[in-house]
């Protein structure tokens, strides 16, 4: 990719400005659209099968060996990368990357709350419901910064986790009416 990906974050504030948390959908003048995992399996292609992916439990693994006792960092990743000579542990390192600024991205600087050991064996990534784990990160992070929006707490401040490409890319296929949001401009997703 030669440019980074764009993110409209006018499109964003104005996603969370119209999340309804009770119902985990968005409303849209008089409608009520939902959000949920189908809508990131198209979005990503990920499956919607399999064993639920628990980011707070199992976060040792080969990974955890390669950095020691150092904090996980993006830039501390790209660096393994460039030194590592053992195809599964440069492979591991590449979907950790992958994983930590695509799929899964906070606002943390480190990578803490990963489950490094399902990358353990490659050939059982498969296994895993990675759909909805996006889904769901996605979700409690709407929920918060909706929650935060509606009580005006640091509303300059707010911050989305996860995959928000999938929340341009669902407005524009499952809308199809950026132009119905109110004193909204926005062409192609792209701000």
């Amino acid at each position: 990719m030669e440019e980074p990906l764009k993110i409209c974050s006018v499109l964003l504030l104005e996603l969370v400005s119209r999340w309804f948390v009770e119902n985990k959908s968005f409303c849209i003048r008089e409608h009520l659209v939902p959000f949920n995992f189908f809508d990131v399996c198209v979005v990503l292609g990920f499956s919607v099968k399999g064993e639920k992916v628990c980011f707070d439990s199992c976060t040792t693994g080969f990974i955890n060996n390669l950095f020691g006792n150092e904090d996980i960092t993006i830039e501390k990743i790209v660096l393994k990368l460039e030194e590592e000579d053992n195809i599964d542990n440069y492979c591991r390192l590449y979907i950790l990357l992958l994983f930590s600024v695509f799929y899964f991205p906070r606002t943390s600087r480190t990578v803490t709350t990963f489950p490094f050991s399902l990358l353990d064996n490659l050939q059982s990534l498969h296994r895993w419901n990675w759909c909805e784990a996006v889904h769901s990160l996605l979700m409690k992070s709407l929920d918060r910064a909706s929650t935060q929006f509606r009580q005006q707490k640091n509303t300059d401040g707010l911050h989305l986790a996860g995959c928000v490409a999938v929340l341009q890319v669902f407005v524009w296929l499952n809308l199809n009416y950026v132009y119905c949001i109110e004193n909204l401009e926005v062409k192609y997703l792209c701000c």
